[in-house]
């Protein structure tokens, strides 16, 4: 008898306490706000130190390099309880720090005058950056259907 007693009052307390945390989750829209608010001050970051990505002055492109490092430790900190926004969320860190870390690495092969190093490290920075087109296509296209 105790046994159904305290179940009864146990199970709907547990219950009661699930609705409340799921009620107080952040929205899915508002997730995807913190994420595309990241995203776009990292653009607009990088694009004032660069003059719009038009500048050859590589202490310009470590300015850049250190927003894109700055974005990926933002980006993780975001606490996302949506699946395929903590996809977009990875794919944004990954892609910021593989950014970051080429254009170090062309700027070193650049200062060194060490061009097949330059070639190479730009190559990577092409394709580090190559992911954002679709990520920002697919994050936006998730995010209209909230």
């Amino acid at each position: 008898m105790f046994f159904l007693r305290r179940n009864a009052v146990i199970f709907p307390a547990a219950a009661a306490l699930s609705v409340l945390i799921l009620g107080c989750s952040e929205s899915k829209t508002a997730q995807c706000s913190r994420i595309i608010e990241v995203a776009n001050q990292a653009v607009t970051k990088t694009k004032s130190v660069t003059n719009g990505g038009q500048t050859s002055d590589p202490k310009a492109m470590l300015q850049a390099a250190d927003s894109m490092e700055q974005a990926s430790k933002e980006m993780e900190s975001l606490e996302l309880t949506d699946a395929k926004l903590k996809d977009y969320q990875a794919g944004f860190i990954n892609m910021y720090r593989d950014t970051s870390k080429a254009t170090r690495n062309f700027i070193a092969a650049f200062e060194k005058k060490d061009r097949p190093a330059a070639e190479k490290a730009l190559s990577n920075l092409q394709q580090a950056t190559t992911p954002e087109k679709q990520l920002v296509t697919d994050i936006n296209t998730y995010c209209a259907g909230s």
